[in-house]
């Protein structure tokens, strides 16, 4: 049985295929991309390593409620230069070394594992690269593809492009930002899961697998490079993955809480920071349960929205803390709930899932914790909330009656607070998986 803790890379920020060398005999070398983002602006760092990815397809599919899938039109096969860096077998198989102490929670329904130790610094220099070429970075998330052009429609909001496809479905931007963000949040994933891409049991060949709401596909491509003799699906709403991806990676255009239209027989469904955006979380979950295979697994991967401390550092009015719980009142007016995290057992056994495991992860709120791995995990953390906040003022907090300048204020106190080391506060991200019986 497979936990998703594949060896990684040598850059540490990739779980490396178990097949090991490839048929020519070099080492089967997987592309690396790390984000980092620094205050003021975005301006991705994009941190390339092993640059052999051969045999890769351009594919976009729109869903069709006849056929699952609509024809797909693929561009001619394009082979990777093999001049990349190369890595020893031996380096490429050398197992990640153990996660840094207070990462994990239990397995079981607690929300908390042993405290972070505190001691970190707060030090904008630590993690910049002391390389990096601005000619590597490339947006390959064009608009040269087969989809029909309604789905390349967009609106704008103050400044912010939000997709038009099932208009105002999920009210969050899909643009260049709001992209590097969601690739930075999976950099940081790996970081702090120790390169794990799931952690549900799935077997070590999967045929099938679907991720629901892949935004840039960036889980659904490792788990491709991962699993090569394996369908990988990908579905969003918004058309904005690249153009070039492994040759076993499809993506599609739909609403995951529409008809299921994405085939059937899967060994494994995926869904990362979905659950609070959905308005029937059971519902998603029945329809994926009636089209995986007997035995076939599901994962929920979820911060809970709300925040938390071991110590007592936390002020019971600190900014963060104000703005949870303004945000719950938000996405309630959507349906939603930012605290679904917290009910994934309840989900799962509703739909039908056996077997149900919980994991938690824990995510600083900044770089106060003395284990460097998590404070980069807190660097990342923090950036991605600050580019959250207007993320979600433009809609929720104005659906909230909230004036511009009450939301900047309440954002700038949070951006401030995050850089307090004397608040110990963190975020938790919950891993639940459930089984359909055999």
């Amino acid at each position: 049985m497979s936990t998703g803790d594949k060896p990684r890379s040598r850059s540490g920020s990739r779980p490396v295929s178990p097949q090991g060398d490839s048929a020519g005999g070099e080492p089967n070398l997987i592309l690396t991309r790390a984000t980092l983002s620094y205050e003021g602006s975005w301006g991705p760092l994009l941190w390339w390593h092993d640059l052999v990815v051969p045999n890769l397809e351009a594919s976009y599919t729109i869903a069709s409620p006849t056929t699952g899938s609509s024809s797909t039109e693929q561009t001619p096969v394009a082979t990777a230069d093999a001049e990349a860096t190369t890595t020893s077998t031996e380096q490429v198989a050398q197992a990640a070394p153990d996660p840094a102490p207070g990462i994990y929670g239990p397995s079981e329904e607690t929300p908390a594992g042993d405290a972070l130790e505190a001691g970190g610094f707060d030090d904008e220099g630590e993690f910049t690269p002391s390389v990096f070429d601005e000619g590597s970075i490339a947006d390959d998330r064009t608009d040269s593809t087969s989809l029909n052009s309604s789905v390349y429609e967009h609106s704008f909001r103050n400044g912010r492009r939000y997709h038009k496809f099932r208009h105002g479905r999920y009210p969050i931007p899909n643009d260049e930002t709001e992209q590097n963000r969601e690739d930075m949040l999976h950099a940081m994933m790996l970081e702090v899961t120790d390169g794990r891409l799931y952690f549900a049991p799935i077997s070590d060949n999967p045929q099938k697998i679907i991720d629901l709401g892949t935004g840039t596909g960036i889980w659904a491509i490792e788990m491709g490079d991962l699993f090569p003799s394996a369908e990988i699906h990908g579905l969003d709403l918004s058309p904005i993955q690249p153009v070039w991806v492994p040759p076993n990676v499809k993506f599609f255009v739909d609403d995951v809480e529409d008809t299921w239209l994405n085939g059937s027989d899967f060994d494994f469904v995926h869904l990362r920071n979905m659950v609070p955006v959905l308005k029937s979380p059971v519902n998603l979950l029945r329809n994926a349960y009636e089209h995986m295979k007997p035995g076939g697994w599901v994962e929920l991967q979820d911060v809970d929205g709300q925040v938390h401390c071991d110590d007592g550092t936390l002020p019971p009015d600190w900014p963060l803390v104000r703005f949870t719980n303004h945000l719950v009142e938000a996405f309630a007016k959507f349906g939603t709930n930012s605290h679904a995290a917290v009910f994934g057992r309840q989900y799962l056994e509703e739909a039908g899932f056996v077997n149900i495991q919980h994991r938690t992860v824990k995510l600083p709120y900044g770089t106060w914790p003395k284990d460097k791995t998590m404070r980069l995990v807190g660097m990342y953390y923090r950036t991605a909330c600050e580019e959250f906040f207007p993320a979600v003022g433009a809609i929720h907090f104005e659906m909230l009656g909230w004036s511009k300048i009450e939301m900047e204020v309440l954002f700038a106190q949070c951006r401030n607070a995050m850089r307090d080391p004397n608040v110990h506060a963190y975020g938790m991200m919950h891993f639940w998986s459930g089984q359909k019986p055999a």
